[in-house]
């Protein structure tokens, strides 16, 4: 940790903004290219969008919610995409951090260009994946898209080094981890109520004296 950082902002840091990164670690080199993150409006989404962006990459964001459109422009999103209907119209984009599933994955694979990286880090639709036939195929206009799982929790190594620098860019204020909620740790009854209702839009912390 920073010396003297505020640990509560940090604290959100781990799973969300480490698998952000990590995904566009699978993705390679971002800089002066295409990047589109799926789901964007949630906890990893926010963070992949300020890092693709940090990194130099022109970002996409697709999120259901239009009323989140003008926050994920400040936080880094060159576009905002509210429908799938619309990533047809999408110039290719050269890797893809997909957090949502079924008809997402499908609909982001198909904007992929050729070498293109779609990097599936999260599933909350809970819906299955349906490829229409023909996607897959080598001998398309697009030639070696990949589709590459991801799970933080078996991809430990080096993980200090990465969590360390994530830190230090929190404390500087260089990467805003959008908490929403802090509270006492005497109400985590209410903030959990939150939280469940969908009435916190970032993160919530919870200080423990």
């Amino acid at each position: 940790m920073p010396e003297g950082a505020d640990l509560g902002p940090i604290s959100t840091l781990p799973v969300a903004a480490g698998t952000a990164l990590r995904a566009l670690h699978r993705i390679g080199p971002i800089l002066g290219r295409r990047v589109l993150v799926t789901g964007a409006g949630g906890g990893v989404g926010r963070f992949t969008l300020q890092l693709a962006a940090r990194g130099g990459a022109h970002v996409t964001a697709l999120t259901s919610d239009t009323s989140k459109a003008e926050a994920l422009r400040k936080l880094g999103a060159h576009e905002v995409v509210t429908d799938l209907a619309a990533l047809e119209h999408l110039e290719p984009v050269h890797g893809v951090v997909e957090l949502v599933g079924g008809a997402h994955m499908v609909a982001a694979h198909d904007t992929l260009a050729e070498n293109g990286v779609l990097v599936a880090a999260g599933h909350i639709s809970g819906d299955g994946e349906q490829f229409p036939y023909g996607a897959l195929f080598g001998n398309s206009h697009r030639h070696n898209r990949q589709i590459a799982t991801y799970f933080l929790l078996d991809d430990a190594v080096g993980l200090g080094a990465d969590l360390t620098w994530l830190a230090t860019l929190t404390a500087r204020g260089e990467l805003d981890p959008q908490v929403a909620l802090r509270t006492d740790w005497t109400q985590v009854a209410r903030a959990a109520a939150e939280l469940a209702g969908r009435r916190v839009p970032g993160k919530a912390v919870i200080d423990v004296h």
